[in-house]
């Protein structure tokens, strides 16, 4: 991973907050893996003006052709989020482009033979690189080093990147710097800024902050609220089964005791 540029890195986190691509709480976010989070971020958002949407394809762009070997080159994206940077970019650096099906097909330039850098909106868990568009690069014969994330949320996702021997890099890293920017400008409150930081940046911090957060009050009612609405029950269900099985028989037993949730197993 490059070192980050921090003006850079203060440009686009201005643009997500402008844009309201966050979301943060001082409880926790359920999330599509069955894990939980403080915050949600979507980078998608930045195409609500035209602006910031150049500007962000324009430096991501930049980035690429600072740091990669740009010869015999295919620019590739992953359905569907990644190709609102990816085709663009590919268009600044006057590149082919491929589309990346999550059913393995690709859409585009024939990628045999030929080096690929992978163009995406988010790196969270890492599982799409992994699970699907490396293995439809390799499938297809092509070879893959590099990837670009327009933003990374610095969590399981890194350690994949390393796991695939990929090159990783992103405009907007959510580190520790960024979460100090956004409460300096006063973007989120002392009280999300303490839970960000409660819960660091090491899979080890991470663990002891879930585990806190599900056991406390507030995230035991979060959790009561989720599995009481049909709607978000299944989110509920999957924090349980697939996020944190370990913690899984503790917390329905406090949830049939203090929130009457009988129905649980």
């Amino acid at each position: 991973m490059d070192k980050v540029n921090r003006e850079l890195q203060k440009k686009h986190l201005d643009i997500l907050v402008k844009n309201k691509g966050f979301q943060f709480t001082d409880s926790f976010f359920p999330y599509t893996s069955g894990q939980i989070g403080p915050y949600y971020v979507q980078s998608e958002v930045v195409m609500k003006d035209a602006q910031d949407y150049q500007e962000a394809c324009s430096d991501l762009t930049d980035k690429i052709h600072y740091i990669s070997n740009l010869d015999n080159i295919i620019i590739s994206g992953g359905e569907s989020r990644d190709w609102i940077f990816s085709n663009i970019v590919s268009i600044n650096l006057d590149l082919p482009h491929v589309m990346i099906y999550k059913d393995g097909r690709t859409i585009g330039v024939d990628i045999k033979n030929k080096n690929v850098i992978h163009v995406a909106d988010l790196n969270n868990e890492g599982s799409s690189p992994r699970d699907l568009w490396v293995p439809a690069i390799e499938k297809a014969k092509g070879r893959i080093k590099d990837i670009y994330f327009y933003v990374d949320r610095m969590e399981d996702g890194v350690k994949v990147m390393k796991d695939l021997e990929l090159n990783s890099n992103s405009l907007v890293p959510l580190d520790k710097y960024a979460w100090n920017y956004l409460e300096e400008k006063k973007v989120i409150t002392k009280e999300i800024y303490k839970n960000l930081k409660e819960r660091g940046e090491t899979k080890e911090s991470r663990k002891e902050w879930v585990e806190n957060m599900l056991r406390s009050e507030k995230g035991l009612e979060t959790l009561a609220n989720l599995l009481s609405n049909r709607n978000s029950f299944n989110k509920g269900i999957k924090i349980l089964d697939k996020g944190y099985p370990d913690l899984s028989k503790e917390l329905i037993e406090r949830l049939k005791k203090e929130y009457d949730l009988d129905f649980l197993k």
